[in-house]
């Protein structure tokens, strides 16, 4: 290659691992002689000698969870930018799968892991930092028992916007689809509803459903309200989960209770989906695309904390690798969360009720 290029060996290895700086002129030739060749640098070998190898693990609950999905692409394409991959795991909300996919990562030696656990893993994590040394970030949800960072959205501020939106529609008579209760996520959600729902005065013995973040959660609360008399039924309902709202309204929508004329839904996360659906969805808004580029932004950051080594590792196109320079502390970040409304709620049929 170097003879490809008319350069040195010596500049070929500074321009495939940016160790030093070089022209713009010679840069460009070596460039022009990999694209050529077709070259790729040995990931896996140099990985070895730098104790890098350019690779995050995502693990996540289930993907076919669309707030999950949009993560995952945000996240695969702030790490690549950076000259990373990711290495996708989905655990289908099995603590078995979770743990197996921690044992892979591990011996696939990626640089760190960002989690989104279906259940309490603390301990494993703990363990998976023991033995690896890898950076390890809790993302969405906050894990008992972990000492590492944790991004996430603050359900409150969303919550409130929400119910003062249901009030200024005349609705008093407001329902809560929450998810399982013990999971720390689904808790503080619920808590903030209940919170603000207090603050404002409404009555505390609101109609309440429990289950998974899933449509079928939804479309047994559905199913549920519906069979209610109508004088007890919630005019209004706020789910924790986006795939909840819509399970929620297609539950209901079997009974001919239309939305929002007959009940105003507000969801929660605000993926792609909750904007084409109909009705478009009303939503407590979590700021994924923040979420998820701060999410790589600090890993890289540990990442490059955590070792010795802080030459880059190699990137799959030649130059277009991220160096994090000097030691740096990763603390908790928490993102407000904020309502967006759609057409999934109107005034109440009834004002009084």
């Amino acid at each position: 290659m170097a003879e490809k290029a008319g350069v040195s060996i010596s500049t070929v290895s500074r321009v495939l691992t940016g160790s030093a700086p070089v022209s713009p002129g010679l840069r460009q030739r070596v460039i022009a002689a990999v694209e050529e060749l077709g070259y790729r640098p040995n990931a896996l070998a140099r990985g070895l000698r730098m104790r890098r190898t350019a690779v995050i693990g995502l693990l996540i609950p289930d993907i076919s969870n669309p707030f999950f999905g949009q993560l995952a692409r945000v996240v695969e394409e702030a790490a690549n930018k950076r000259g990373y991959s990711i290495l996708l795991c989905n655990s289908q909300n099995s603590n078995q799968r979770e743990t197996q996919y921690l044992d892979l990562l591990r011996q696939q030696q990626v640089d760190g892991v960002l989690v989104v656990t279906s259940g309490a893993m603390g301990d494993e994590l703990e363990e998976f930092f023991e033995l690896t040394g890898a950076a390890v970030l809790a993302l969405d949800r906050r894990i008992p028992g972990f000492a590492g960072p944790w991004i996430g959205g603050d359900p409150y501020p969303g919550a409130r916007q929400a119910v003062q939106h249901l009030l200024d529609l005349g609705h008093r008579r407001i329902g809560l689809v929450r998810g399982v209760e013990g999971n720390i996520s689904s808790d503080e959600r619920y808590n903030a509803l209940v919170r603000v729902l207090e603050q404002f005065g409404l009555p505390q013995e609101r109609w309440t459903w429990v289950g998974e973040y899933t449509l079928e959660t939804g479309v047994k609360a559905g199913v549920a309200l519906a069979q209610l008399p109508e004088e007890q039924r919630p005019t209004a309902v706020i789910t924790t989960s986006e795939f909840s709202a819509y399970g929620l309204i297609e539950g209901v929508s079997r009974f001919g209770i239309s939305v929002p004329e007959q009940l105003s839904v507000v969801g929660y996360d605000n993926t792609a989906f909750a904007e084409v659906f109909r009705p478009a969805l009303t939503v407590i808004a979590q700021p994924i695309e923040e979420m998820g580029e701060l999410a790589v932004e600090y890993i890289l950051r540990m990442v490059n904390s955590a070792g010795q080594e802080l030459q880059p590792p190699v990137a799959p196109v030649p130059g277009t690798i991220t160096v994090l320079k000097g030691r740096e502390e990763v603390r908790d970040a928490v993102l407000p969360t904020f309502l967006v409304t759609r057409s999934s709620t109107a005034a109440a049929p009834d004002p009084g009720r």
